[in-house]
Order: C-alpha cells, then structure tokens, then sequence
C-alpha cells in the first residue's frame, strides 16, 4: 500500500510541474482604486429589512491588492464590500416655492 501511495505522489508532482505552466501568475497589483486615507461605505453582511445596507463613511487605514482594512474595525474588509465615498459632503439647502395657482 505504502509503495502505491509513493508511486501516487510522484505521478501528482510530475502532473503538477506540467499543469502550473498553464497556470495564471496570480494578481500582479491592486485589484481596486482605493488608497489610505479615503474615505468608503462598508455594505453590511447582516441585511436588514428596511435599513441602511451600507454603513459609514470610513477612512481607511491599510489597503492590500484584495482587501482594505478601516480605522473604525478590527478586521480587513474585502474590496467587494466597499464603495468610495463623494470627496466632497453634501449640502442640503432649503428651496422655498411658492405653490403655483
């Protein structure tokens, strides 16, 4: 049994040196456009009726090529889960009309 399973290890490996030539690299660089310092909305994983689903803004903290991670929580967020915030806050003004006859 022992001799099969040896002979089974090396038939995986010599597989293995011709399957990984075909093989994507992996990610060459940031996945996202966000950087530290902007600030984001996090969607929340709890969908709740009637409610927010998105929760912020954030400033962020670290990014990596996949994730991004936030002051405000102890865990990396991945990058699905966040959309950047406006630069600029919004204003609201008051528009009085008169109601026309």
């Amino acid at each position: 049994m022992t001799s099969s399973m040896v002979a089974l290890g090396k038939q995986l490996n010599e597989i293995g040196k011709h399957v990984s030539g075909t093989r994507g690299r992996g990610l060459d660089g940031l996945v996202h456009d966000i950087q530290p310092g902007d600030c984001v909305y996090v969607k929340s994983l709890a969908e709740k009726t009637l409610k927010p689903q998105w929760e912020g803004p954030f400033q962020v903290f670290l990014t990596s090529f996949t994730t991004i991670r936030i002051k405000e929580q102890n865990a990396w967020v991945h990058h699905n889960r966040v959309e950047k915030a406006p630069r600029t806050p919004w204003k609201v003004t008051q528009v009085l009309t008169r109601p026309q006859e």
